[in-house]
């Protein structure tokens, strides 16, 4: 199984820095039972709460907490977090509040303070969230854009809480939208596509681009109406056509010069070449110092896209490194290395090296490599951020750089003119040279300005034919990804449906509709369970039946189903809940239990609270804690 998530151990302290409960779960069933107002509802409130879950409607005693702390297990990899219980000056909580993350057990947190990162609710573009942190561990997708999903979304399908509504089949939250429902229930189901969900945000991209491009090209056609014109090659002749026409006139007027002028320089023509000459050389240095900046900023980029493919590769190879160990962490040992003695005959002991007889630590490598996996990937987004910025600072430099060099060629043009230009008598013949001159050379500016307009055309042009054969395509492969995605929901949610008839089947005889019940179904989008009557009215211990039903279903299914993201991990507060009788909740444990069991406990983990726990499972190795009461609650200290 994969996407595993286990609770091994819970600690809460008192704001005076006490220990008010402190318990550690097991995998498979965990029983947390007491007589009502005990404090069992709180216990599963702080579970909640550490996981990720936006909770603040504490009751006075949880108030006087301030701090839960857990260690889970995430994918065989074992993580310490804590997350503070922060009151505002009127008492209320902050349900937003961060979390912190150690990378290793509860015991070696104790012993390495400075080891500890937070990670807040809301990401960022520099920082992730703990969502992320959560989603990341649990190898689900995250799912990003216009619909974020955090990881309280997906706690609202893992907690049966006894403040929503029975009607509602999540955990009720005002604001929700059937839109989020929907996408944390495939998510889930494990009909979630990441393919598909980046092909669709990109195909929405990519349209509103080609729109764009369009529009563009449509207003540039309205301007230039020559079609002609709207071809760079075209308009970079005619501008060679227009500089040999200013070569010839400037030949002209120095031949004229040549026969008339008395060969002198005054003063004022040797200032004037001067300043002319001091400014072009000024604008050579600033244009190469330019284009030394140019080149250095894209020797950077380069150098940090290696540097970025270098840590995905070693990021790639620590997830490889965690796969390959849960592959072969458990292959037995049969002959000794050195002496190729057999070791099968040697007396064994559980969880010690056959060779040195050392205790091994099977979580150690796996934490340890997602915490490396966690600092490359914090690596990988900086350097990321890095580049975006450097490239944008690079479309300055050349944008200033082509202005600067056209800048340079005037002055250099207008330099040499002044060489060969030296002042004598003004004759109409060199008037008239002059004013045509500056005529072609405003011709050729105009076309300098159409050249550019026919490249930016031609690079929009090209541009939406790429365009138009990207959208084809992601059109075909959505298509193909939504009908795969249909047909397997389709096989999971028949799954679930055998599951939960299977439940209502075995409900005590209170229900005509559940023990007849031939068909199950769940609308996620509506937040509803039914059986073939979405408006079908029933008591709210039925309806309490018929929702926990749903949930355990989909529970019961993803442990038949490796396909399925639900991370095979439960809680429900209160099997007993709206007014059910004592003998129908004790069944409904029972049927729970029997069912989980066909399955190997180190897959999956069921937390519940009972004031009706069935007398064979009392004080059994299902039950965790003691039995509370007023005068024993859950919470001690406080």
């Amino acid at each position: 199984m994969h996407n595993n998530l286990f609770l091994n151990r819970m600690i809460i302290h008192t704001l005076n820095g006490q220990i008010a409960y402190d318990e550690e779960y097991h995998k498979g069933i965990n029983i947390i039972r007491g007589d009502n107002s005990s404090g069992k509802s709180t216990i599963t409130h702080f579970i909640f709460y550490v996981l990720g879950g936006a909770f603040n409607d504490w009751v006075k005693e949880a108030k006087k907490c301030q701090s839960v702390t857990a260690e889970v297990e995430l994918n065989g990899a074992v993580v310490t977090i804590k997350r503070n219980i922060v009151l505002n000056e009127l008492g209320k909580a902050n349900d937003k509040e961060g979390i912190y993350f150690f990378w290793g057990s509860y015991q070696k947190s104790l012993t390495q303070n400075d080891s500890w990162q937070k990670f807040n609710f809301n990401t960022t573009t520099e920082r992730k969230s703990f969502s992320n942190v959560l989603f990341e561990n649990l190898d689900l997708p995250i799912v990003k854009g216009e619909n974020n999903i955090t990881f309280h979304q997906v706690l609202r399908l893992l907690y049966l809480d006894q403040e929503s509504p029975t009607s509602s089949l999540f955990y009720y939250e005002p604001f929700d939208s059937s839109l989020t429902r929907e996408t944390v229930s495939d998510l889930l189901l494990g009909v979630y596509n990441q393919e598909l969900y980046d092909k669709q945000q990109r195909e929405i991209e990519a349209d509103r681009e080609y729109d764009d491009v369009r529009k563009e090209i449509k207003i540039i056609k309205q301007f230039i109406t020559n079609p002609l014109d709207l071809v760079p090659s075209n308009v970079v002749t005619a501008i060679d056509n227009k500089e040999k026409e200013v070569s010839e006139i400037e030949e002209q007027i120095i031949g004229l010069r040549e026969e008339s002028k008395r060969l002198r320089y005054t003063q004022k023509t040797q200032l004037e070449f001067e300043v002319l000459n001091t400014e072009s050389i000024g604008q050579r240095e600033k244009v190469n110092r330019l284009k030394k900046e140019i080149a250095s900023f894209r020797y950077e980029i380069e150098d940090t896209n290696f540097f970025i493919e270098a840590l995905e590769n070693k990021r790639n190879a620590i997830k490889k490194s965690i796969k390959t160990r849960d592959l072969l962490g458990e292959f037995p040992l049969e002959y000794c290395p050195e002496c190729l003695s057999d070791l099968s005959n040697h007396e064994e002991e559980e969880d010690r090296c056959k060779l040195c007889k050392q205790k091994i630590d099977q979580t150690f490598g796996i934490s340890q490599a997602r915490k490396i996996e966690q600092e490359l990937s914090f690596q990988i987004k900086e350097s990321r951020t890095l580049v975006i910025k450097k490239e944008r600072q690079l479309i300055d430099i050349e944008a200033n750089y082509d202005a600067e060099q056209v800048k340079f060629h005037q002055l250099q043009r207008r330099v040499n003119q002044a060489l060969g230009d030296v002042r004598s008598h003004r004759e109409e013949k060199l008037d008239s040279l002059y004013v045509e001159k500056g005529f072609v050379e405003g011709e050729i500016v105009q076309l300098r300005t159409l050249l550019e307009n026919a490249e930016i055309y031609q690079k929009l042009v090209n541009r939406e034919a790429e365009l138009k054969s990207e959208l084809e395509v992601l059109s075909r492969t959505i298509s193909t990804l939504k009908n795969n995605r249909e047909r397997l929901k389709s096989d999971i949610n028949r799954a679930i449906e055998k599951k939960g008839t299977y439940l209502l089947n075995n409900d005590l005889r209170r229900q005509s509709d559940f023990y007849e019940a031939k068909e199950f179904h769940i609308d996620y989008g509506n937040n509803i369970a039914f059986i073939s009557d979405k408006d079908a009215k029933y008591s709210a211990s039925s309806s309490f039946y018929l929702k926990a039903s749903a949930r355990f279903s989909i529970f019961l299914a993803s442990l038949e189903i490796p396909n399925m993201r639900y991370p095979r991990f439960i809680f429900s507060d209160n099997m007993e809940d709206k007014g059910i009788e004592e003998e129908r909740a004790q069944n409904f444990q029972r049927i729970i239990i029997a069912e989980s069991e066909k399955f190997n406990k180190d897959d999956y983990q069921v937390i519940y609270t009972t004031s009706f726990i069935p007398n064979e499972l009392n004080n059994t190795a299902y039950c965790v804690g003691d039995y509370y009461t007023e005068s024993n609650p859950s919470l001690k200290n406080v």
